[in-house]
């Protein structure tokens, strides 16, 4: 019996040693190949990673993940697609996720119409003083946006580690109203789990 866990043990440990070094060469890629790897992984003929906006290259001692991800979503449109697709070259990882309600989401792609849209928040927040402005309409890494249409106004929902802003935009003159914001009690600072490739 002794022996039988001593085996399981050191054929574990190969394991571990194949994973790393496996990892280990294909970050000799660089990130760009990574990219290119993952999408070939993923084989999805209706996938074009020009249309995430955020694409991490990650890894840590177990696995290596390529994210795609958008850090603005538009809600509230009867829209269905993958706001995220993880692609693991190594270990465990490879997953979507859905925005919307469907049986049969789409790969992300914004119609003019959302584009339109999304530039209009941009300008009226950039306008702004009370809010500030997003630098060349990026969301700096790490947050992310989710803009609601309502009737008359655009909800507004800005997140990161530790802060959540909310407020309104409205539809027609671009002014911003009910903004409000809050700090989360954090125990120490917010610590990666995960290595980057730039």
């Amino acid at each position: 019996m002794k022996f039988i866990y001593i085996l399981k043990l050191c054929f574990f440990c190969i394991f571990c040693f194949s994973q790393n070094e496996k990892i280990e060469e294909l970050k000799k890629l660089g990130r760009d190949s990574l990219i290119k790897l993952a999408v070939i992984k993923l084989n999805e003929p209706g996938f074009d990673p020009k249309n995430y906006d955020r694409v991490d290259v990650k890894y840590d001692d177990k696995s290596l993940i390529v994210d795609f991800k958008l850090s603005v979503k538009l809600a509230g449109n009867n829209s269905c697609f993958y706001d995220a697709v993880h692609v693991a070259l190594v270990g465990q990882g490879s997953g979507k996720s859905i925005q919307g309600f469907c049986d049969e989401p789409k790969f992300h792609k914004w119609t003019k119409a959302e584009q339109k849209k999304i530039d209009f928040v941009f300008d009226a927040i950039n306008k702004d003083n009370e809010i500030g402005d997003v630098k060349d309409r990026k969301m700096p890494h790490g947050q992310n946006m989710e803009i609601t249409e309502k009737l008359t106004y655009y909800y507004i929902e800005v997140s990161d580690w530790s802060t959540y802003s909310h407020y309104k935009i409205d539809k027609v003159t671009g002014k911003i109203s009910e903004a409000n914001h809050k700090h989360y009690a954090r125990s120490g600072d917010e610590k990666e789990e995960y290595n980057y490739i730039k």
